[in-house]
């Protein structure tokens, strides 16, 4: 019989997830990999903020430039079609401030770019870009209020395609694990 227990889940399910991104190639891949970008994002992020994990670095603190791979997954643009086949630019990451200023992908540290991730995703502002049956990317937007979300004024928006998605993932799994004080 088993027991409750919460000794070093969030590092456990880590590990776990980390495997998964790497190893998992069966039917429906790529909503398995946005199933582990979601437990990645948000279960080591409320086991810091509620104080039960510590960091040998605080990564989160840093700047997106300190990772030229990230930073690289998240700059310019791709051309995308939308439902009537029509070609349109689609950036690959665009943020504002809260004065509405643009901040590039080199003005974000990680710990902001995991929490616009979480917002976007936890509000079910995460539509997967197809190809037909194939879903080959997400874009993920941020809207700051629920007023500003019916006037489709967001303050945060990405793309990932399959690929940086799992390099993503990875990059938020292998910097959680190289900083935790076990």
């Amino acid at each position: 019989m088993g027991y409750p227990t919460i000794d070093k889940f969030d590092i456990k399910f880590i590990e776990r997830t980390k495997q998964n991104v790497s190893e998992f190639d069966k039917t429906n891949k790529f909503t398995h990999l946005i199933n582990s970008l979601v437990g990645l994002i948000f279960i080591p992020n409320e086991f810091n903020k509620k104080g039960k994990r510590t960091y040998k670095i605080d990564f989160l603190n840093k700047p997106i430039s300190d990772y030229k791979t990230l930073a690289d997954i998240f700059s310019g643009h791709v051309t995308l079609n939308n439902e009537q086949g029509e070609n349109f630019n689609q950036r690959k990451f665009f943020r504002k401030d809260k004065d509405g200023n643009s901040k590039s992908i080199q003005e974000t540290n990680v710990g902001e770019l995991v929490r616009l991730f979480r917002n976007g995703i936890a509000h079910s502002n995460i539509t997967p870009v197809a190809e037909g049956d194939y879903w080959k990317g997400i874009i993920v937007k941020n809207f700051e209020t629920t007023k500003k979300e019916k006037q489709n004024d967001f303050n945060f928006e990405a793309y990932l395609n399959q690929k940086e998605l799992r390099f993503f993932s990875t990059f938020i799994a292998d910097e959680y694990l190289k900083n935790i004080n076990k």
